[in-house]
């Protein structure tokens, strides 16, 4: 039974990707996926979930490797059984929004096109028009988000487990209740520096006081553009061979990573990564505009496709395809955030007077982890059912405690990641911290030009996703995962990197 499980999870996940490949790529104008789970429906029945637990029950302790095995099989099952209770109440949310347009400045725009406006538009007063606008939009799915809500926890009750949290605690093997306690700490670490920085930055990117800011305003502050002349479109494939070949890896040798920069009409703007065949076929795509924002999104989703594409072939489809994704993240992270370092700013880019736009970033950066340190702390009281009536405005006191701009309820639904995901960003950025700070005391500040680093780097992405992030980190000798490290190095950057 394990052996045929085994090879229709893999044939699954490769068709999955691959057609999430061609639609986002624009090789195909409709993302076409329901004969998929229609076709691998089997795996994902509460039948094949017990027969797994058998075979987990059969399998004697000391075989600790094929035990972990099962377990990431039975939560890929379990995974896929909440899916499906609420798929087409997904795919009509979906449906939605793409039909959906708004009216705004003397034009008709769809709902997607309209983040990109919130994020282009300089003035204050327009993005809060906009963003009202597009609240109206997210309120017409409420109904449809708060029931496929429902769906989720009561098939997780259906399945055995006292509630949702309680369901991804045991199968990710994660206390996300100690988290949230450990992420409030670090929110308050924190919390004083950060709003020091971030005025200033609302006032010089997006126009307005840190008392007047809101949610609105956050896609423009991102933006960054008054540094993106250091980021030239042209140069950002060639940044990415030249980073890798300093440790060593020639990535035109790399027949398995296949760099899709190929332009079409309907391709996603962002990059990304498609891990179809691993480590046979990942697909790294781009679609170049230029820009800091590009480059990080790129050398993110780079660092994705050397973990995939070094995985070792020995390895079970279950610890290549599934396990825990704050792995990856984390490879993902220690790339994106070369963009922090002066030395290689310097060195690839010849940005050498750099100290403003790492400033920027860092500010960024520390945004963003207390943007998901306060989505986490509500995704465990949401999902714990300790929010019955009032989830909208605790969302909303939340989110407007850890960002510092403004948040009201608009989104309370809509921003929830399934399966707690929002604890595998966070975890990532800790352990990345580690990591990153592990590799410059072995091979020095410029550790990007090591290929001892690179040789170290390929021994741990050849172990794919076969370990949890927390035993990765022991294996390395990282130590225990700190949220202390992380906020110390980020009130570092933030407070002298101008």
């Amino acid at each position: 039974m394990l052996a045929e499980y085994r090879q229709r999870f893999s044939d699954f996940n490769t068709e999955l990707v691959r057609e999430e490949y061609l639609f986002r790529a624009g090789r195909k104008e409709n993302y076409e996926t329901a004969h998929i789970f229609s076709e691998y429906s089997d795996l994902f029945k509460r039948a094949a979930v017990e027969e797994l637990r058998a075979a987990l029950a059969a399998t004697a302790e000391y075989r600790e490797t094929e035990r972990e095995a099962i377990k990431r099989l039975i939560a890929f099952a379990l995974d896929g059984y909440l899916e499906s209770r609420v798929r087409e109440l997904s795919e009509e949310i979906g449906g939605y929004e793409a039909r959906a347009t708004i009216e705004w400045g003397g034009r008709v725009i769809s709902f997607h096109q309209s983040a990109t406006e919130l994020a282009n538009e300089p003035d204050p007063v327009r993005r809060r028009d906009l963003y009202a606008r597009r609240a109206e939009v997210i309120k017409g799915t409420q109904d449809l988000r708060a029931e496929r809500l429902e769906r989720l926890h009561e098939a997780a009750r259906e399945s055995g487990y006292e509630s949702y949290l309680a369901m991804y605690r045991e199968l990710r093997g994660i206390d996300y209740g100690r988290l949230a306690e450990r992420l409030a700490q670090f929110l308050a670490q924190t919390e004083s520096q950060y709003v020091t920085a971030l005025g200033p930055l609302l006032a010089r990117d997006a126009h307005i006081s840190i008392d007047e800011a809101s949610r609105a305003d956050l896609p423009h502050l991102k933006r960054l553009t008054r540094f993106d002349r250091f980021f030239p479109r042209g140069r950002l494939v060639e940044v990415y061979r030249a980073t890798f070949a300093g440790l060593g890896i020639s990535v035109d040798q790399q027949p398995n990573i296949e760099i899709d920069a190929e332009p079409r009409p309907r391709k996603h703007p962002r990059a990304f990564c498609s891990p179809i065949r691993i480590p046979e076929e990942v697909k790294l795509v781009i679609r170049p505009a230029g820009g800091q924002s590009d480059y990080q999104a790129f050398l993110h989703e780079a660092g994705h496709a050397q973990h995939f594409g070094w995985a070792s072939r020995q390895l079970l489809p279950e610890f290549r395809f599934g396990g825990d994704y704050a792995v990856t993240e984390t490879y993902a992270f220690l790339f994106n955030y070369l963009v922090l370092d002066p030395r290689w700013l310097a060195e690839m880019l010849g940005f050498a007077e750099s100290g403003e736009f790492r400033h920027a970033v860092a500010v960024h950066k520390l945004m963003t982890v207390r943007r998901y340190a306060a989505k986490l702390l509500y995704e465990v009281e949401l999902h714990a059912g300790k929010l019955a009536g009032v989830a909208g405005p605790r969302y909303a006191e939340l989110l407007t405690d850890g960002v510092r701009l403004r948040y009201d309820e608009t989104e309370y639904l809509s921003d929830l990641d399934d399966a707690f995901y929002a604890a595998n960003y966070l975890r990532a950025w800790a352990i990345e911290a580690q990591l990153r700070e592990h590799l410059k005391s072995r091979f020095g500040a410029r550790w990007w030009t090591s290929r001892k680093a690179g040789e170290e780097l390929i021994d741990l992405w050849n172990t794919g996703n076969r370990y949890t992030a927390e035993s990765l980190a022991s294996l390395v000798g990282l130590g225990e995962v700190s949220f202390d490290w992380l906020a110390s190095e980020l009130l570092n950057q933030v407070m002298s990197g101008k």
